[in-house]
């Protein structure tokens, strides 16, 4: 039964605790307020006045500003867990000592505590919601804020309905006297989840500044160009200032009409009471049951009811002032504002990006509501001495139109909204699932306005309505692109006939004959290879001729086909010279005529041509007339093109291989490591659409050592339906391996201590890392309830807080056994300690002390930077391994890397190749390159895997003293490593005179900016000694960092940390030159 119920309710059992801790404050907090607000505001309205609310409101408004700019100071100081029961304590002496000097006649104290309730209740919210914001990430939020909320609306019903008993059973004025009690609960409550969860509720604070909050004047000035450009933003502004003029006003009638009908305080009290607890039980049924009813209708029509009920309310208190109007009014306004209008708002907020959001929401309800009370509160004081507060329906009814107007008004320009939102990159569609994006987009009415935008479009917007028409209606999309098709540059023509639905091009082949321009000579290849592949047809009464004089081999080669479809025999002839021509682009012409002839006969042909040499730039249309040939075993002549140094030669041999069998399906596997992103996309849907599956080999493809393939593979396993035992197998697999590669790491710890011993260790612990993520990730595409993949982010993040919640959560999703095996690497103190308990549960294998098994698993691994790092091992102490036959094998290896990395140990232990020309004339191995580029601060923070990328580009250069290595004002490509030596910075200032800024030794660098952007040198360098550099380039260092992004990432760190630092000294220093430290590489000399 328990469990069914948190299934039901979607609560896990490990969320228990917290959620009944927190739930219970926020009922202290709704109940303790409801008593207090129902007790105030009968005394205020019987002891006081009405006729002073307004004022009231009024100064309450601007003590509101003051008080929530003390909060958030506050907030950057201490937890907001201990401010909460500070609060709670303050709010219960303050209202005790109110209650004490009741009894002296103090007619200020009603004011007062009538602006104290109001006070109390928002910093007890606030707190507590970003108490609970603290406690639970996102997803749990919305899982479980909407059970919290339903405790607080639950201490709001009891509160209410126990307000009226209370005061009969210890006397209206002890209800204060209660306040007190139910606050120091509540701060006795704080203080209870303090010791149970210490480092959640009072975290140490990092001693950071707050962020100041802008003025009123600030917060105008950053939306005032919002307003201007943005016909949504002006409706938002409508929406929130209107219904806040008039929220006064009819609250303002409502406690008149009150006043008027209960003439003591006990009815008035017993009123509130029970009144507020039936609205409350209705608002907890609306929220447990009814739903979001908005999306009903649709967002402008939801937002118009309202202020349509506003109106119906107002007019009720015009025509009939009594308890009865107020009470509907208070009751279907709240209602409506509960399940309508405050979702409806949230999602025409929504519809902004996050940037603007964080813009507006301040400035709206911070400065426009403030300004919207004010006004409401100024017209009942100026009307109050004029006239009943029943007709301040009237005053009201202009500003309740207006709000009306607003929803009107987004209806009829709510297509145009959203295209404008969408093309201006201000609504993302890809941010939105299905379901909302049908609601935005499945309406006759925005289809129209779609199709007429793309009509009258031209250039990128005409491809961007293209494609949402593509995906939203597709239906018409291929009449509207041959009407909209003469308009266009030749660009987007080729892009909106691509667009083209494959079962409309045949008919379409008629009506692009006219768009066929010798002139245009890409938009007419496009066309002709569709009347080609789909419509001939359409070209009988086409004079061809023309074409098949054009320069252009691509174009005559479709020409020829369209000519070979009408009368074989008359142009075989034709084809056959071209492809038998000398002239290379002849033969192209007629390898394309004969891939789209469907004759057998010209393969062999083909076959031939693709064995000659020089023949680079055509082979793409050799391998793609083999693949509509037919070509029989046509994979075995496209493999080695799979792995081409042309990426079109590669894309071709993508499309043209048939995934049949493991091996094919390796090779596709591989092409997700392409540096080439749109490869990398077709390959990963290539595999996707594939007859033929393997799921247990792409979990295993896991392993390999390219993050960009693994990135592939996990897109790729969340769009398949992975069996459970494949999974289950694969984390039993990749267990052992995490636990054997913490196994090599601690067998290497009894080596004698060495750089490349120590970085070989911290590689192979990296790697277990990586294992272990793998393994996680693909139990969470596995797992349906979206757990795992919250484990996965916890588990990996640098917060221990998190870290420690998401074990905690693995181990209530996984199987015990699973679990128990992986919980020692994920939080034993050391790796000694995970491979003790570990060996309780998994196989992990024995190592030979003296390193020698490691060794032999490191160069027989299948990683490059394995092996990179056993031969570095090597390199660096030749006696360690004397075992010659794994070396002598890796001579052979793919990898050059590799190959120069075995030459130089075998020539340094006077082991010389048999292949002298094989040796590199390289003074300095790659292992040693890694060591050197981990010395240097831009690079100190990353793998070995990624020390060995970088380390694989760079190159050794050796400049003699004296020589000027850049000059100032020179644009940069090049990064420059100091491995020996020492070069001077020297600023040629606008008068000529040259400054000394700096020295730099080795371990430094300069030059780093040239990677990021193509700004001159701000400085010259020149060697004062003889000196060693390695040199980076910026276009191998893009490739680099497309691979590795954290590369990237570690360079922008440093870079932010000297800019600071930069800065600091110039502020510190300026009446002399900033002196950049030779410790720290020097900003792009």
């Amino acid at each position: 039964m328990r469990t069914k119920i948190l299934s039901l309710l979607k609560v896990y059992e490990e969320e228990i605790s917290l959620l009944l801790w927190t739930a219970a404050l926020l009922f202290i907090i709704r109940s303790s307020g409801i008593i207090l607000n129902n007790y105030a505001e009968t005394a205020f309205l019987k002891r006081y006045g009405v006729e002073y609310l307004p004022v009231i409101n009024m100064l309450n408004a601007i003590v509101t500003f003051f008080v929530t700019g003390f909060l958030t100071a506050f907030l950057g100081k201490m937890p907001g867990a201990r401010l909460l029961s500070y609060v709670f304590i303050f709010s219960g002496f303050s209202v005790t000592i109110i209650r004490l000097f009741i009894p002296f006649g103090f007619d200020l104290l009603y004011p007062l505590l009538f602006m104290l309730k109001s006070q109390f209740e928002i910093l007890q919210a606030l707190l507590f919601w970003n108490l609970c914001n603290d406690l639970f990430n996102m997803r749990q939020s919305k899982r479980l804020f909407p059970l919290l909320t339903a405790g607080g609306v639950i201490g709001l019903i009891l509160g209410s309905f126990g307000t009226p008993y209370f005061a009969k059973t210890f006397n209206m004025d002890n209800l204060l006297y209660l306040y007190l009690v139910t606050t120091l609960m509540g701060a006795v409550i704080v203080q209870a989840m303090g010791k149970s969860y210490s480092s959640l509720i009072f975290p140490e604070k990092t001693g950071k500044s707050t962020k100041k909050k802008p003025s009123m004047a600030q917060e105008f000035k950053n939306v005032l160009p919002l307003i201007k450009d943005s016909i949504l933003i002006k409706i938002v502004l409508v929406l929130t200032f209107m219904p806040n003029v008039v929220i006064p006003i009819m609250n303002y009638q409502f406690n008149y009409a009150v006043n008027d009908q209960f003439a003591s305080e006990t009815q008035m009290l017993q009123f509130f009471g029970y009144f507020r607890g039936i609205l409350y039980m209705i608002s907890l049924f609306i929220l447990l049951f009814v739903g979001r009813i908005y999306g009903r209708w649709g967002l402008p029509v939801a937002l118009m009811f309202h202020p349509f009920n506003y109106m119906i309310a107002l007019f009720a208190f015009l025509f009939q002032f009594n308890v009865f109007s107020a009470i509907y009014a208070r009751m279907s306004t709240n209602i409506i504002r509960t399940t309508i209008n405050m979702p409806a708002n949230s999602i025409l907020i929504g519809l902004f990006p996050e940037s603007y959001r964080n813009m507006i929401r301040p400035f709206l309800r911070g400065t426009v509501v403030r300004l919207a009370l004010f006004t409401g509160s100024s017209l009942i004081l100026i009307s109050g001495s004029f006239f009943h507060p029943k007709y301040l329906t009237l005053v009201a009814l202009p500003f309740v139109l207006a709000w009306m107007a607003a929803p009107i008004i987004l209806k009829l320009k709510y297509a145009k909204i959203l295209r404008d939102l969408i093309s201006n990159n201000l609504l993302d569609i890809k941010s939105l699932d299905q379901k909302e994006l049908g609601q935005i987009f499945n309406q006759e009415k925005t289809l129209a306005d779609l199709e007429t935008s793309f009509l009258s479009a031209k250039g990128k917007d005409a491809i961007w309505y293209g494609k949402l028409l593509q995906q939203f209606s597709p239906g018409q999309l291929d009449i509207h692109i041959l009407n909209n098709l003469e308009n266009q540059n030749e660009k987007t023509q080729i892009a909106l006939i691509k667009m083209i639905s494959p079962e409309y091009r045949a008919e379409a082949a008629n009506d692009l004959i006219k768009f066929l321009d010798i002139k245009k000579p890409e938009a007419t290849i496009a066309i002709l290879k569709l009347i080609c592949q789909n419509g001939y047809k359409a070209i009988q009464g086409v004079d061809l001729n023309p074409y098949l004089q054009s320069n252009h081999p691509v174009i005559r080669g479709f020409a020829g086909a369209c000519l070979y479809s009408r009368d074989p025999e008359k142009h075989q002839a034709l084809i056959t010279t071209w492809l038998g021509d000398k002239n290379i682009n002849y033969r192209q012409s007629g390898i394309i005529s004969a891939g789209l002839s469907n004759e057998r006969g010209y393969i062999d042909t083909i076959l031939a041509i693709l064995s000659e040499k020089n023949i680079d730039h055509i082979i793409p249309d050799i391998i793609i007339a083999l693949s509509r040939l037919g070509a029989r075993e046509l994979n075995s002549v496209i493999f080695d093109y799979l792995s081409h140094d042309k990426r079109e030669v590669r894309m071709a041999a993508l499309d043209a291989l048939e995934i049949n069998d493991d091996f094919s399906l390796k090779k596709a596997i591989l092409l997700l490591g392409d540096n080439i992103y749109s490869i990398h996309e077709f390959a990963r849907e290539k595999i996707r659409k594939a007859d033929y599956q393997n799921h247990k080999l792409l979990v295993e493809s896991l392993g390999l050592p390219s993050k960009k393939i693994r990135r592939g593979l996990f897109k790729l396993l969340e769009t398949l339906d992975i069996k459970e035992f494949e999974v289950l197998m694969f984390a039993k697999d990749n267990l052992n391996k995490s636990y054997t590669y913490l196994a090599m790491g601690e067998n290497l710890r009894q080596l004698p201590q060495k750089k490349m011993r120590d970085l070989t260790i911290e590689h192979l612990f990296q790697k277990k890392e990586i294992v272990l993520e793998n393994i996680i990730r693909v139990l969470a595409i596995h797992d349906q309830t979206g757990r795992m993949k919250t484990a996965w982010k916890g588990i990996f993040s640098p917060d221990t807080r998190q870290r420690a919640n998401a074990i905690e959560l693995l181990s209530d999703i996984l199987d015990k056994k699973t679990f128990n095996s992986m919980l020692p690497l994920l939080e034993s103190p050391t790796p000694a300690l995970a491979l003790a308990e570990g060996k309780k549960l998994v196989k992990i294998p024995k190592l030979d002390p003296a390193g020698k098994d490691v060794f032999s698993m490191l160069l027989a691994s299948e990683d490059w930077v394995d092996v990179l790092m056993g031969l570095g091992m090597i390199h660096e102490d030749p006696d360690l391994y004397e075992e010659k036959d794994l070396l002598n094998e890796l001579k052979n290896s793919m990898n050059k890397n590799i190959t120069k990395e075995v030459e130089m140990i075998f020539s340094k232990t006077k082991e010389i190749s048999n292949d002298p020309q094989r040796i590199r004339a390289t003074k300095i191995s790659l292992g040693e390159k890694i060591l050197l580029l981990k010395e240097i601060e831009i690079f100190s923070g990353l793998s070995a895997e990624e020390l060995a990328a970088i380390a694989a580009e760079t190159k050794e250069l050796n400049y003699p003293k004296g020589r000027t290595v850049i000059r100032q004002n020179d644009v940069g490509e090049t990064v420059f490593l100091i491995i020996e030596g020492k070069v001077e910075v020297i600023m040629e200032q606008t008068d000529g005179k040259k400054v000394l800024l700096d020295h730099i030794e080795s371990g430094g660098a300069f030059g780093e900016m040239a990677l990021i952007d193509n700004s001159p040198r701000s400085a010259s360098i020149r060697t004062i000694e003889p000196s060693r550099f390695l040199i980076l380039h910026k276009q191998e260092f893009k490739e680099t960092a497309m691979e590795f992004p954290r590369i990237a990432l570690q360079i922008c760190t440093v870079l932010s940390q000297r800019i600071r630092s930069l800065h600091g000294k110039f502020q510190g220093e300026s009446s002399s030159p900033p002196s950049l430290g030779s410790e720290t590489i020097n900003r792009d000399k």
